[in-house]
């Protein structure tokens, strides 16, 4: 097991059911480890630390045929190893993504580093992106992957 920070591990990034039934090796590129390393695990050791709970990793590095099967969409970040699909132990959802959304703002532990923060109802996750766009955007998606996005963080 390699330790990346104080509560994550590689593999926890590179687990996928997905690639599992199919057959597919979900390896990184030595380009999409470094990002892993150096942005996205950081990034959530972060937001772990602010919120003091376990946060599960339930999708985050996806080579591009895992991508496509799981309904990514072709920009997605997920192959680019900038993002990752989470939960926080004793948080909702929503809860958890109002809970990121704070600390976006100024002062907030991740100020300046999210390019994407999305609320996935219907799969009950939260996506966050540490793309260097640094958008700071805030969407929900109520229903499956492909469908509409609302603006801002909402129930």
């Amino acid at each position: 097991m390699t330790r990346l920070t104080k509560n994550f591990r590689m593999e926890e990034f590179l687990v996928s059911s997905t690639a599992d039934a199919n057959g597919i090796a979900n390896t990184p590129t030595a380009t999409h480890e470094k990002r892993i390393r150096e942005v996205l695990a950081p990034g959530l050791q972060d937001i772990r630390d602010a919120l003091g709970v376990a946060v599960v990793i339930t999708s985050a590095y996806r080579n591009p045929k895992v991508n496509r099967l799981v309904g990514g969409t072709p920009t997605s970040d997920h192959p680019n190893a900038w993002a990752a699909d989470i939960r926080a132990a004793g948080h909702s959802a929503f809860g958890l993504a109002k809970a990121i959304e704070a600390m976006m703002e100024p002062g907030g532990v991740i100020e300046g580093r999210i390019d994407q923060l999305i609320l996935e109802t219907s799969r009950r996750v939260v996506h966050v992106s540490f793309a260097p766009r640094r958008r700071g955007e805030k969407k929900t998606q109520r229903g499956p992957a492909g469908t509409a996005f609302t603006p801002g963080i909402v129930a």
